[in-house]
């Protein structure tokens, strides 16, 4: 091939594949860039200081959705409610009341207790229920309530009793007509038969 076809060539086609050649080079070129810049701007941004929680939800709580915080049994607010009930054994039961002077029944005895140590409860036994937190009863402690069904008909309330824990498986509490404020066995004899559960009294 003379010089002058080569200059012809190198005029007429060579210059559009040197123009092609040139852009696919420069394209590369921007590709190999962007593929080590990425990584290195992924590692030099800020990582949050606090990561968002994850709430654990175990499977045996009843009733836990997953995905959402399972509020822990508060701590036992301690002996003083016992200490404080102690003070009315022998006090007459009496349905309905609520003074120790004329008679007290046992959500009634419950209530002027916890009111006396700084804890404000509902009036009755389903309600002081409903108000408390569930506790296992291999977890019992003095000061926690202990609550009974169906210990006589009511056609609204499950819960129909209601005692506050003493330790080594008794209770004090206000049972029946014809009876007064007493300690008694929990988990065996009539109130075992009816035991329904515990609770313990949310502090605040």
């Amino acid at each position: 091939m003379t010089p002058l076809i080569a200059g012809v060539l190198l005029d007429d086609g060579g210059r559009e594949l040197v123009q092609i050649l040139g852009g696919l080079l420069v394209a590369v070129l921007l590709l190999l860039l962007l593929a080590v810049a990425t990584p290195i701007v992924l590692l030099a941004a800020p990582r949050s200081a606090h990561p968002p929680p994850a709430f654990a939800t175990p499977a045996t709580s009843p009733g836990a959705t997953p995905g959402r915080p399972v509020a822990a049994v508060p701590v036992p607010i301690g002996s003083a409610p016992v200490d404080v009930a102690r003070r009315y054994l022998g006090v007459k039961y009496v349905f309905g009341g609520t003074d120790p002077a004329i008679g007290l029944d046992c959500s009634g005895l419950v209530q002027l207790v916890y009111r006396l140590v700084g804890y404000r409860l509902p009036r009755t036994a389903q309600q002081q229920y409903a108000a408390t937190d569930r506790v296992d009863q291999d977890q019992l402690q003095p000061g926690d309530l202990v609550f009974f069904a169906r210990t006589y008909p009511d056609p609204h309330d499950w819960i129909t009793h209601v005692g506050i824990y003493a330790g080594d498986g008794v209770q004090i509490n206000a049972p029946t007509e014809g009876q007064v404020v007493s300690i008694q066995p929990v988990f065996s004899g009539f109130w075992g038969a009816h035991y329904a559960g515990a609770g313990r009294v949310r502090a605040g």
